[in-house]
């Protein structure tokens, strides 16, 4: 696990550019078919953020839906031994802008956890339902660098084989810079692919993507990281949430994500009743 060198003083920021589309990066991600993961072009997944705990280690990442929401796994906060009424919050930050954690990109922030709001019915022993929003203390600014991801809805489905991109800060099992933002390409598999690997998967909320062959995979603190695909208007969606796997040291099977169409109806009113409305 990484640790992260913590930058100091609150910043509470506003946005000035007024509204900004979902899924529109101002830099375009690499797109290009690649052996591994590889670093990403900064700003090219503004959506991303980073999640520290209140020891200064990578917990994973998380996705921003607006100035104060984001979107991640609820396994952070909620596990085998631990619960969120043990989990210190407040101590938590999440850092919006960031590329290289161990610098201070010129365009990074950090924000404090207000609160966080478990899916009703997640279960930590099955990671069902394995979906959580982070409502943040500070408002974060949307500029060039940090923005909003599109929201899919139930109807908003990929087909087996299109190519969907997760970027995070986990373990490159010694393959590259793990101080910066990786990405990886990871194609949208058969749902029975995922049943012969896991028994307990469920197709009904959850996307399998990845391979089979000892290629890619994501690691430990990429959980919470989205699984991002390109709509054919040019916007990116979240369409799913790394909640586990294999072992990504053989990379051999491939990753279960929470399929977040699935769970917009749930998104969009939890963030209605938290007084941060989703707006695409």
């Amino acid at each position: 696990m990484l640790s992260l060198l913590v930058s100091f003083g609150i910043v509470t920021l506003v946005s000035a550019q007024g509204a900004i589309p979902c899924g529109t990066p101002s830099v375009q991600p690499i797109t290009t078919r690649i052996v591994g993961g590889v670093e990403s072009a900064p700003n090219s997944w503004p959506y991303v953020v980073l999640v520290v705990d209140d020891l200064g280690y990578i917990a994973g990442s998380a996705t921003i839906m607006n100035e104060h929401v984001l979107v991640t796994s609820a396994q952070h906060f909620e596990g085998p031994g631990y619960s969120i009424f043990d989990v210190d919050i407040t101590h938590w930050r999440v850092y919006a802008g960031e590329h290289n954690i161990r610098i201070k990109d010129p365009n990074e922030h950090y924000y404090h956890i207000s609160r966080v709001i478990l899916h009703p019915a997640y279960n930590y022993t099955s990671l069902e339902n394995d979906i959580a929003l982070i409502i943040t203390k500070e408002t974060m600014e949307l500029n060039d660098h940090v923005r909003f991801v599109c929201l899919p809805d139930s109807s908003h489905q990929y087909t087996v084989g299109q190519t969907c991109y997760l970027p995070g800060w986990g373990s490159t099992v010694a393959s590259g810079n793990e101080e910066v933002l990786n990405q990886v390409d990871l194609p949208i598999l058969s749902d029975d692919i995922c049943q012969r690997h896991w028994p307990d998967f469920l197709p009904a909320t959850e996307v399998c993507a990845g391979y089979e062959n000892g290629t890619k995979d994501f690691c430990a603190d990429d959980i919470g990281s989205p699984l991002l695909c390109k709509d054919q208007n040019g916007q990116w969606y979240i369409q799913g949430i790394a909640s586990s796997g294999g072992n990504c040291k053989l990379h051999d099977e491939p990753g279960v994500f929470e399929d977040v169409s699935q769970y917009s109806d749930w998104v969009k009113k939890t963030m209605k009743d938290a007084n941060y409305p989703y707006h695409p």
